[in-house]
């Protein structure tokens, strides 16, 4: 893939090898180069992950979004319920923030199984 930077062609090559690229690289990667997963993707992002070997809890819901250079985008998480034991540790929405940057940290259930379709991703393209 060429693209232009500051004046000049910059060549870029890009990996779509199956044993070499990550799940989320992958995405990109098919999303950048074949138009016809990058539309399944947007439309039926179940069936494009499963089309690449990805295995996703029916239970999961999935929304992807193809960023824009000129949007600013906010994921505003769900608001917490109240405790139910104060004592025990609540995986639910926590907040990270260092000086000017901050990130959402999702809940447990989904870093679980998020885990869950990298793997899945790995043995199903060896």
């Amino acid at each position: 893939m060429t693209r232009q930077k500051k004046g000049r062609n910059v060549q870029q090559e890009i990996k779509v090898g199956k044993k070499d690229a990550s799940l989320e690289r992958r995405l990109v990667e098919l999303a950048w180069t074949d138009p016809t997963f990058a539309e399944l993707l947007q439309k039926h992002p179940r069936q494009a992950l499963t089309s690449i070997g990805v295995e996703v809890s029916p239970e999961t819901e999935i929304d992807v979004r193809q960023q824009r250079r000129d949007t600013l985008y906010f994921v505003i998480p769900p608001l917490a319920g109240p405790a139910e034991n104060p004592d025990k540790v609540i995986n639910q929405m926590d907040l990270w923030q260092s000086g000017d940057l901050f990130c959402w940290i999702m809940p447990q259930a989904l870093k679980l199984e998020l885990l869950r379709m990298r793997e899945s991703f790995r043995r199903n393209n060896q």
